[in-house]
């Protein structure tokens, strides 16, 4: 499937929310999901996704049709056990960048940072998005949304190489509009990016890097703490 027949499928259309009701009526009734998908085929062949049975639920209780059921949404989200813990992870990934490591089983593609395949989800969001951290974060956020998931509390894991081995600024710059993104507003640094989150919408408890052992040091510690790495 191309990136074009990936959107046609999740655009909604009255026609395909209708048939995510219908959907939606045979579980309410009993049938397990992927039954009552396979029930409803779409016309021109394939399924519905899970994210416009969401779309279909909220429709429903939004206009007071249906109540509200935590038990019911839990059902028909795509992956629930993804954010089984109240947090969501978005991952988002660097640039690339060289690496100082010279590992022979570690794959390179110039298009990504080192490590990592462009067939990934993760790196095919982050190469669709120009490995820009606002819009990496954003349109992980609205998927996740569109499926149902909870964004209140967001571990942000960065992925892509060696993060030490990148420029300070890049770093300080990328985390930042990470938080942007959070916030839904723009920030002048980093510290009033992170002052905003403490009452953003989309809240921050966790932000993970990956380098490598040979580069933590005392010093590298001291950086990665002042720029609010919790994890490595």
């Amino acid at each position: 499937m191309n990136h074009q027949d990936w959107y046609d499928l999740r655009q909604q259309t009255p026609e395909k929310l209708a048939l995510a009701r219908q959907v939606l009526e045979d579980v309410r009734a009993g049938r397990n999901v992927a039954d009552a998908l396979r029930h409803h085929p779409l016309p021109d062949g394939g399924y519905l996704g899970k994210q416009m049975l969401v779309a279909a639920y909220r429709t429903l209780t939004e206009s007071g049709e249906w109540e509200e059921d935590a038990s019911f949404l839990a059902r028909i989200r795509l992956k629930p056990v993804r954010t089984l813990s109240g947090v969501t992870t978005v991952t988002v990934l660097t640039k690339p960048y060289p690496c100082p490591g010279k590992c022979i089983f570690c794959p390179t593609d110039v298009r990504m940072p080192k490590s990592y395949l462009p067939d990934e989800p993760g790196a095919r969001r982050a190469l669709e998005n120009e490995f820009d951290p606002y819009r990496q974060v954003m349109t992980r956020l609205a998927a996740l949304e569109e499926i149902g998931h909870p964004t209140d509390k967001v571990e942000l894991l960065i992925l892509g190489g060696t993060w030490s081995a990148y420029r300070r600024d890049y770093q300080e710059w990328f985390i930042r509009r990470c938080f942007d993104a959070l916030n839904e507003v723009e920030s002048s640094s980093l510290t009033q990016a992170q002052k905003l989150n403490e009452t953003s919408r989309h809240r921050n408890v966790g932000l993970v890097v990956e380098t490598r052992p040979d580069h933590v040091d005392i010093r590298e510690l001291s950086w990665l703490r002042s720029v609010g790495v919790t994890k490595i």
